[in-house]
């Protein structure tokens, strides 16, 4: 069931884009501030959180951040 919902999620997600980048592209609308909301995850979240998953990963990234707390 979990992965069922899991699946269902990254559908309705992945349809939201869909809708937004038809309003984007294919309607008359003052595009220029959904540009801005649509290109933001994609062009800075994504890859964050890329780059902090390998860094949270790296024994060293671990042992610097607890030496930071002490």
């Amino acid at each position: 069931m979990k992965v069922l919902a899991h699946v269902i999620l990254h559908q309705l997600l992945f349809a939201v884009w869909l809708l937004a980048m038809w309003v984007l592209y294919c309607t008359p609308a003052c595009t220029h501030p959904i540009e801005h909301a649509l290109a933001a995850p994609v062009a800075v979240l994504i890859p964050t959180a890329v780059i902090m998953r390998r860094l949270c990963s790296d024994p060293r990234f671990v042992r610097w951040l607890d030496e930071l707390e002490q």
